[in-house]
């Protein structure tokens, strides 16, 4: 039976036999134990047929008895196999790097995510994963055992109850789950709430202390509005006053908006370049030069190559700019009126603090001048005026003074 194996490893030759005794020479070569295949008549004194390189030599005497001459049509199997790969040395060295460099590459930490955190950071975790070997540029080789990177890591870092290392390809994920930490509540030190500018009471809501201020009262910087300070003329107390005051603030905002004004528009003009990423680098593989765009917008997409779960490490990534031109165009009165309006709004708000909400605008003065539009803009704001003053001094006491029983 035929070994194709065999005879690849040890490799053949097909050849063209000239002759009229043809036949005989196949089986002289048969007797002779030569290995001999796709045994074919090609005309009345041509014959083919494929033999083993060791049994080729031992054909010459069987030639010269039969009278009949041959010459090799094809040459098969790993012996010349290796003298192609000889001639083209440089080629098979470069094809053995690279899966060299693949499988090297991949042996290695090349990233490490940090997933789970929500009050420590994730370079507080990666500090402590870097101690015991978690970092990029690691062997994965020199690694512990995943349960025990998650005992070590467990032990640095105290905030958390359970942490979980998987190395997925050339990446390193550690999951954290944090203890759940009670707080305990802030002690607050006996205070009054007072106001913090100038206002007109809106609402009061007090949920510690005493009320000391009433509805549309104007008050002043600095006035009590939540007294810390509770009880009767016989008998007092100081508390945390805790509240929210909300009163009717008033601001004024001069906004200047030229009539001049210039955007960045696409033109429709693209590039794509394709680098090859190794960890953190990029390679640029394609174009080979960049469009000279003078303005232009950059978005860019990443691939990660991966096998059944093993990623690769290298990567692909596609950068794509865009080419953005500058227009000038010019602002009608009424418009520009509009957008200085709307940036009044948001100077205010941002002056008036969270939760802050306009109650009235009006407009006390607009001209156009130079080629810019000038407002003074007047704001009705309704916000939290309430402010933390520390009690410093306590109450007197009511009894002091008074006559002591004999």
């Amino acid at each position: 039976m035929r070994n194709t194996l065999r005879d690849w490893m040890e490799g053949h030759v097909t050849i063209i036999v000239r002759g009229k005794r043809f036949e005989r020479l196949i089986n002289l070569a048969i007797r002779d134990g030569l290995h001999l295949w796709n045994i074919t008549r090609q005309g009345t004194e041509v014959g083919q047929c494929d033999i083993l390189i060791r049994d080729y030599f031992r054909l010459r005497p069987l030639l010269r008895q039969t009278g009949c001459r041959c010459h090799v049509l094809h040459r098969g199997g790993f012996p010349f196999w290796l003298v192609k790969m000889r001639l083209r040395a440089g080629l098979a060295i470069g094809f053995i790097l690279f899966f060299l460099g693949v499988y090297m590459l991949s042996s290695f930490i090349w990233s490490v995510d940090v997933i789970g955190v929500h009050k420590m950071t994730p370079t507080e975790v990666n500090l402590a994963a870097a101690k015991i070997g978690i970092k990029p540029g690691a062997w994965k080789v020199k690694l512990s055992e995943p349960q025990a990177l998650q005992r070590e890591l467990l032990q640095a870092l105290p905030e958390a109850s359970w942490i979980g290392v998987e190395l997925k390809g050339t990446k390193a994920i550690i999951q954290v789950v944090e203890k759940e930490k009670q707080e305990k509540p802030q002690a607050l030190s006996p205070r009054h709430l007072v106001a913090s500018k100038k206002a007109v009471v809106h609402s009061v809501l007090a949920e510690a202390g005493k009320i000391v201020v009433n509805v549309n009262q104007y008050v002043n910087k600095g006035q009590i509005l939540i007294s810390g300070i509770i009880g009767n003329d016989t008998r007092q107390g100081i508390v945390p006053a805790q509240g929210k005051v909300e009163g009717e603030v008033w601001y004024l905002s001069d906004v200047t908006v030229p009539l001049a004004q210039k955007r960045f528009s696409y033109t429709g003009l693209t590039e794509d370049n394709h680098f090859l990423r190794a960890g953190n680098y990029a390679v640029r593989i394609w174009p080979f030069r960049i469009q000279p765009f003078q303005h232009f917008d950059t978005k860019e997409e990443k691939y990660d190559f991966s096998f059944k779960g093993f990623q690769f490490p290298l990567g692909w990534k596609v950068e794509t700019r865009q080419e953005v031109e500058e227009q000038q165009f010019q602002l009608t009165q009424e418009k520009a009126i509009e957008i200085a309006k709307e940036m009044g709004r948001q100077d205010v708000l941002k002056r008036a603090g969270k939760d802050a909400t306009i109650k009235e605008e009006k407009v006390l003065h607009a001209k156009e001048e130079n080629g810019k539009v000038y407002l003074s803009i007047h704001y009705s704001v309704i916000e939290d005026i309430a402010e933390e003053q520390p009690i410093t001094q306590l109450p007197p006491d009511p009894n002091e003074g008074a006559d002591k029983p004999n």
